[in-house]
């Protein structure tokens, strides 16, 4: 065989090679293809839409309403009826001090005052007399001031009198410490058989329903928050809870040091979920 016989025949080899493996792949490649199925596609119209501007700031959950109920008299405790976390009603007995000792007082001031309204009767009979005595003559004018500043000043004394005596009943009934308001009681500052002062705290009382919601804003933003806006309140013990609120009191000026708006919002709590102490974040749509 010649060189050039050689040179076709091997050429001829390799074309015939080549076109089996093309048709092999293009073979496969439509197997592939066959065995993958269809995707379905939803296709939706392009919309546009307004989205809200929010402004996000902190603030603190506070009770509605909070006291730290005082005795308002001295004496021992002989009774504390209440505990922590306990409902109480306007006027429930929150504790009792000892009504025995205020009780003897307030008898001793009656009895004082009804002395000093007896002696009423006759210091202005002794006036009256000191005026018919110095119109008829008979009495010197410094006589006659003497017997009226006598009876004047014995006026004045049973005013005193009897305005100790009411004292005294009020203080007597002060030893029933009461609470102010509807709410829940948040701590027990006493226990029987403590002795109190007037300015001893006796319990804490709040009301947490609704709660006002604190809130910090920075003076850049104090244009944006007006009274009446809705708010959205989260709280990191219900992450997935969003409590709204209106804002209902805005202060008239910002604080000096920290150049900052306190605004508060009320937020309705049927449940007790918001308990004042909380940290609360807030976003204020703004536009």
């Amino acid at each position: 065989m010649t060189l050039r016989a050689c040179l076709s025949f091997a050429l001829l080899s390799s074309v015939s090679l080549c076109a089996c493996k093309t048709s092999e792949s293009a073979e496969n490649a439509t197997k592939v293809v066959a065995t993958v199925a269809p995707v379905k596609v939803q296709t939706v119209a392009v919309e546009v839409k307004k989205m809200p501007r929010l402004l996000t700031l902190t603030g603190s959950v506070l009770a509605d309403r909070q006291s730290d109920v005082a005795a308002n008299v001295a004496g021992r405790i002989v009774s504390a009826p209440v505990e922590r976390g306990q409902s109480v009603k306007q006027g429930q007995v929150l504790a009792i001090v000892d009504a025995r000792a205020a009780g003897f007082s307030a008898t001793a001031a009656h009895a004082q005052a009804q002395s000093a309204d007896s002696q009423v009767t006759r210091a202005q009979s002794d006036c009256a007399r000191a005026d018919a005595l110095l119109a008829k003559g008979a009495l010197s004018k410094a006589e006659y001031d003497r017997q009226k500043t006598a009876c004047t000043a014995q006026l004045y004394n049973a005013t005193a009198a009897r305005a100790n005596a009411d004292l005294a009943t009020k203080l007597a009934g002060d030893t029933t410490i009461r609470a102010p308001f509807d709410g829940v009681v948040g701590e027990r500052f006493v226990n029987v058989g403590e002795y109190v002062q007037a300015q001893t705290k006796v319990a804490s009382v709040f009301r947490i329903d609704p709660a006002r919601i604190q809130i910090s804003v920075p003076e850049q933003a104090v244009s944006l928050v007006k009274q009446g806006q809705t708010i959205a309140v989260r709280v990191g013990a219900y992450e997935d809870r969003e409590f709204p609120a209106t804002v209902r009191y805005v202060a008239p000026a910002l604080r000096p040091t920290t150049r900052d708006l306190i605004v508060e919002a009320i937020a309705k709590n049927t449940d007790s979920a918001l308990r004042p102490g909380m940290f609360a974040t807030v976003q204020l749509v703004i536009g």
